[in-house]
């Protein structure tokens, strides 16, 4: 028993533990585990996973660009590259008025479309479809 206890004390049985996990997938139903499992380790994510993001500036006295066309589940990020003060407001819903930073939201409902604005400055507005 003190053998393992070294052993344990080492780290020794998380090693091994940790190094087997791969071949447990192959365990039972017929599986076939003769192939190279390296590339069940560390995955990319998938294109389909992968959130699109679109940036919108938010200038003087526009957004640019004022409309876009996004993908359901995309997040649109606003960015202030101008010292304008806006709070961005669409859908019953404002953002913090700010005059540097970002502000994003993800749109997933799909066939929808908003128009958004500055709070303070009405005049200034844009516009997202999501398809």
């Amino acid at each position: 028993m003190t053998g393992f206890r070294r052993l344990v004390g080492t780290g020794f049985a998380i090693k091994v533990i940790a190094a087997s996990l791969p071949l447990a997938a192959c365990g039972g139903g017929g599986e076939d585990c003769t192939g190279d499992l390296s590339g069940a380790i560390n995955q990319q994510p998938t294109q389909a996973a992968v959130r699109q993001e679109v940036v919108i500036e938010v200038k003087e006295s526009s957004f640019s660009p004022d409309s876009v066309t996004v993908k359901t589940g995309s997040k649109v990020i606003w960015k202030w590259v101008s010292t304008t003060s806006c709070a961005i407001q669409y859908a019953g819903s404002t953002g913090p008025q700010q005059t540097s930073g970002t502000y994003e939201r993800v749109f997933d409902q799909t066939g929808s479309s908003f128009t958004y604005q500055c709070a303070n400055n009405p005049a200034m507005t844009g516009r997202i479809a999501i398809e």
